[in-house]
């Protein structure tokens, strides 16, 4: 029997454990729908911080992903559930993601370097 799959750990930032909660329970995945999600999302991300806009260009894969679970986790973790997991999929996720991160551009624009 094959072993079980360990359920990812998703870092979620304190001001969206509630919708994460909502999108979990709403979408009541198997540990193994939750991880082919999980890597959907580091694979979309990964490809959305390549494809990224100049204004982020100074950020690294790091931060782009820490701006992107800051700002649109559970929007995110939604789709990629959504969509099964499947990483023939990435494109839509990818550009979920980048509409995500130009609209936080557009509230806020771009990040300013440090001195």
């Amino acid at each position: 029997m094959p072993a079980r799959p360990t359920p990812p750990v998703i870092n979620t930032p304190e001001h969206h454990f509630g919708a994460m909660f909502l999108v979990i329970t709403t979408r009541e995945p198997d540990d193994a729908a939750l991880c082919a999600a999980a890597n959907l999302i580091d694979s979309a991300a990964t490809a959305a911080w390549a494809l990224r806009p100049d204004e982020l260009a100074p950020l690294t894969q790091q931060q782009y992903r820490q701006l992107l679970d800051y700002t649109a986790a559970p929007q995110v973790l939604d789709l990629a559930l959504y969509l099964g997991g499947d990483r023939t999929q990435i494109r839509t996720l990818m550009d979920h993601i980048g509409r995500e991160i130009a609209e936080l551009l557009i509230h806020y624009g771009p990040p300013q370097a440090q001195d």
